[in-house]
């Protein structure tokens, strides 16, 4: 079956090679001809209009139009048999390895797993904005089409500028031109708002403004990131913070904490938001604990949420220094949800690191009563510290977070193995564990 396939694909390839060059003067014969038409005698007819668009739109598509992505190495050789490569040459973009295979009139990226990632077309068949003057030939034509009977083929051919223009700013981000990113995106949102198709995407406007933003070109991602936002598209949140930075780097200081409150209150437990929110505070020297009126009000909103109490937890811990309260907020968000691992663990690691500071200034004590006083605090928290750090053991199903609890319960428990047995035997319990996985 697979050498039929092959052949079949070899027999296509020379049909298409051998048609190539006559695909070229074809494409190029109807777009000069109805060219021709628009800029004389048919310059009010519709049809004609549209027949420069779709000209136009196949003048675009012919130097890839046998390629997709996903194509193997071994496929794209037999469908380009009689097209040469000019040259291979290895390139690393964004992080990722790409084999380039380049051609007389397009360069081709393929993956590390063999296959066309996507490609760029460097010799276009006519040196111009070919989709942009597509996209301007069917709007025309929709001006004309007074009595709709070219309506199908307008809203087929912008549809089909659409799908192409996101494809461009595909490529343009994985070739980090991000710049050229955005701009396509922001033409497929042209396209998919037109009248004739008036279905707009949402996720490729939120992509014209994230492009932007990495651009940059802060004022135009403002432009796209806040209209996603009023269409709802909010990416879990990640909006708000692109758009109050694109705030923070034009100077609008004034939007900055409207828009981040905003996204607290619909995404409560968007850790980047909270970090956003807080730094802002601090860098106006505010006060931190402002964010906790943010905390309450979502709290008593969702009272059984106990994301909103660990994160309540981690800002007494990280930015407010206060222990005992960011113990009482992992305390709470445990007891709301029980199988909450990540406040056993943090709760667990607070207790572990103030064992750890008591410590390192037992270090610099030289009276023995205060050291010994000292010592005996230091095993207080590290006892505190097992019952969490067990419990996070027991039932988280992340295997990287149980391997990081098995070490601090290693530690714990060699620090204390000589207080009783049962100290003893879960050290050699999490010491096997330990080196079994190492």
């Amino acid at each position: 079956m697979k050498k039929i396939l092959l052949f079949a694909l070899m027999l296509t390839a020379v049909q298409l090679g051998a048609q190539t060059t006559r695909e070229i003067d074809a494409a190029l014969k109807a777009y000069q001809k109805s060219k021709d038409e628009v800029n004389g005698r048919r310059a009010q007819d519709a049809a004609a209009w549209v027949r420069f668009g779709k000209a136009l739109t196949n003048v675009y598509e012919v130097p890839t139009k046998n390629l997709w992505v996903g194509l193997s190495s071994m496929e794209a050789r037999v469908i380009l048999k009689d097209i040469r490569p000019t040259g291979t040459e290895q390139m690393t973009i964004g992080g990722e390895v790409y084999d380039v295979v380049h051609y007389a009139d397009k360069d081709l990226y393929y993956a590390e797993d063999g296959r066309l990632a996507f490609w760029v077309v460097t010799k276009p068949l006519i040196p111009q904005d070919i989709l942009g003057d597509a996209l301007n030939a069917f709007s025309k034509a929709y001006e004309l089409d007074a009595r709709g009977s070219q309506r199908r083929d307008i809203t087929a051919g912008i549809s089909g500028l659409q799908t192409r223009y996101v494809a461009e700013g595909m490529t343009a981000n994985a070739m980090t031109n991000f710049s050229l990113a955005s701009k396509h995106f922001g033409n497929a949102v042209l396209c998919s708002e037109h009248q004739t198709v008036n279905q707009l995407d949402t996720a490729v406007v939120f992509y014209a403004g994230l492009m932007a933003f990495y651009a940059n070109e802060y004022e135009r991602a403002i432009h796209y990131v806040q209209r996603a936002l009023d269409l709802g598209w909010a990416q879990e949140g990640a909006a708000y913070s692109i758009l109050a930075n694109c705030y923070k780097h034009v100077g609008r200081e004034n939007e900055i904490e409207r828009v981040l409150a905003a996204g607290f209150t619909r995404f409560p437990s968007n850790q980047g938001i909270l970090i956003d929110l807080i730094n802002l505070y601090m860098e106006r020297e505010e006060d931190p604990e402002k964010i906790m009126e943010y905390i309450h009000s979502a709290q008593r909103n969702e009272p059984d949420n106990p994301s909103l109490y660990y994160a309540e937890g981690n800002i007494w811990r990280n930015n407010l220094g206060n222990l005992e309260r960011a113990a009482a907020s992992f305390q709470k968000s445990i007891e709301v949800n029980p199988r909450y691992a990540y406040s056993h663990y943090t709760l667990g690691v607070l207790y572990y690191d103030a064992a750890v500071d008591v410590q390192n200034k037992a270090s610099d004590e030289l009276d023995d009563a205060k050291w010994n006083a000292m010592m005996e605090e230091m095993e207080q928290y590290l006892e505190k510290a097992i019952e969490p750090f067990e419990q996070c053991f027991a039932i988280t199903e992340d295997e990287d977070l149980k391997a990081d609890v098995a070490i601090y319960l290693r530690h714990i428990y060699y620090r204390l193995q000589g207080k009783n047995e049962a100290y003893q035997a879960a050290y050699e319990k999490y010491n096997a564990i330990m080196q079994k996985n190492d």
